[in-house]
């Protein structure tokens, strides 16, 4: 949990600082890189917590330990509502679509290329993917005591954890280091350039 408010608190700052920072001069080419430096501190730290899931699991193999059923899966249970109504909200965008263009260039704010809510989005899944499976697993510890069920499952997470941070990593490093454009972007760039018939030039 602490991991997880870590990250959405890099989201917030990095959403803050491209706002507050957007009409600076010294940013030649606008803020919209430290959307995609926050998304990349995000998949770090997502990285990080899936290799302590992973290490926990092991342990738990190798040192079982007596659970207290009955308080576990309250927990787990207001942890996964907590959760999946973080997600929700952050699915959602709350902005408006003005404000959301306004600042297109300068902040990063586009649909489909916003890797800073991106980040928070996975960390709150991947939260949510581990109450879940702390449920599966309680109550299959309380109702066939199979307390094996626990670290196995968290080992699965882990694994899901880790290809979400990759993913995510490969794709803020990209912006980052000015990675070329895919291809269907490019020709979109192209045809909008050279008909001159569209206002805008298409980024998503």
């Amino acid at each position: 949990m602490a991991s997880h408010t870590v990250a959405l608190g890099l989201a917030l700052f990095a959403y803050i600082y491209a706002r507050r920072h957007a009409h600076d001069a010294r940013f030649s080419l606008g803020t919209g890189k430290v959307n995609a430096l926050g998304g990349f501190s995000g998949a770090l730290l997502l990285a990080v917590f899936s290799l302590f899931m992973a290490w926990e699991s092991i342990d738990r193999f190798l040192n079982p330990i007596d659970i207290l059923f009955d308080q576990a899966l309250i927990v787990a249970a207001v942890g996964l509502v907590v959760n999946l109504v973080s997600a929700f909200l952050l699915k959602h965008e709350p902005h408006g679509h003005g404000d959301h263009h306004h600042h297109h260039d300068h902040s990063g704010h586009a649909h489909g290329g916003d890797h800073n809510l991106r980040s928070a989005y996975l960390h709150v899944i991947a939260d949510a993917l581990t109450s879940v499976g702390a449920i599966l697993a309680l109550l299959a510890g309380k109702l066939y005591g199979w307390g094996w069920m626990d670290p196995a499952i968290g080992l699965v997470g882990s694994v899901l954890v880790a290809s979400w941070a990759w993913t995510l990593i490969r794709s803020t490093s990209h912006v980052l280091l000015d990675h070329q454009a895919p291809a269907p972007m490019l020709a979109a760039i192209k045809s909008a350039l050279v008909d001159g018939t569209e206002d805008r030039v298409p980024l998503d």
